[in-house]
């Protein structure tokens, strides 16, 4: 690296360390939330349980492959003799399938419950992150207001301190008395017991934050207000087509429905179709075939 170029890298590395750390946004914070947060990782694993279990229960609509095989040995003795040993051993191994004819529906309906389960989960996911989301808001103002009520707090502190001195100063040279001093002083005591409460309100809101967002909070920007294009009728008629706690009990209700009918279908007579196929050692072959 030439001369120039160092000079010119140190210059860049100065300004960058120069510059002030750039304000911490709530868009910021939810991101951090939504990616640092333990429960929606949760949820989102049993959303992967839901659809697991739509495929467990198509899988009973097709044939079900099993085998097994076995090989025994066996020794024994022929003769009081130890010399007189015989051993043997069999092999045998088999293949059974096995496929469901007609259940009266019960498995296909089997089916349609759990998509409506996965459906529900879904919009439980829904749920979570709202509240995931929320929380974060509620822990960034609650920074930021605990951070404006201690600095008025030092605000405060620091005026009584000066109108102290004052009262002080006014008693030196005679022109108030010692209540006048000692009710300064008094209120003095009680701004800095406030200041105490606020530098303790903040420290509570920090850890909210750090429990809330999953780090730290650093120095957090000014949030700008929300713009409201709607009325509240129409803010609570959106609610109550689209919150996923509305859609999610719908869901339940659909599944509650489709599980009466599927235990009305399994009052119904059930066909499957059985085969198996065994070969042992010997070579012999032994199949079979039948209707249950």
């Amino acid at each position: 690296m030439t001369l120039g170029r160092l000079f010119g890298a140190m210059c860049v590395a100065l300004v960058v360390a120069s510059s002030p750390a750039r304000a911490e946004s709530l868009a910021d914070a939810l991101r951090d939330a939504y990616h640092n947060s333990g429960l929606l990782d949760q949820n989102r694993a049993l959303l992967r349980a839901a659809d697991e279990d739509v495929a467990q229960s198509l899988a009973a609509l097709r044939p079900v492959v099993s085998w097994q095989a076995q090989a025994v040995y066996a020794s024994s003795s022929a003769a009081p003799s130890p010399s007189s040993l015989s051993d043997d051993l069999s092999a045998t191994i088999s293949i059974s399938a096995n496929l469901l004819l007609h259940d009266g529906g019960a498995s296909a309906l089997a089916t349609e419950v759990q998509k409506e389960v996965v459906l529900q989960t879904r919009e439980g996911l829904v749920q979570v992150e709202q509240q995931v989301l929320f929380r974060a808001v509620d822990a960034y103002m609650n920074v930021r207001r605990q951070s404006e009520f201690l600095a008025l707090r030092r605000s405060n502190v620091s005026v009584i301190n000066q109108e102290l001195r004052a009262a002080r100063d006014r008693f030196e040279v005679g022109e108030v008395t010692r209540t006048d001093v000692s009710l300064a002083e008094a209120r003095l005591a009680a701004a800095q017991s406030l200041l105490a409460s606020a530098q303790g309100a903040l420290a509570q809101a920090n850890e909210e934050f750090r429990a809330a967002i999953g780090r730290a909070p650093g120095r957090l920007d000014v949030v700008s207000p929300a713009r409201l294009q709607h009325n509240l009728e129409d803010a609570r008629a959106f609610a109550m087509r689209r919150h996923p706690d509305v859609i999610g009990a719908q869901h339940g209700v659909s599944a509650a429905e489709l599980n009466i009918r599927r235990a009305e279908a399994a009052l119904n007579p059930r066909l499957s179709l059985n085969g198996s196929v065994g070969l042992n050692d010997e070579g012999t072959a032994s199949q079979q075939l039948g209707l249950t």
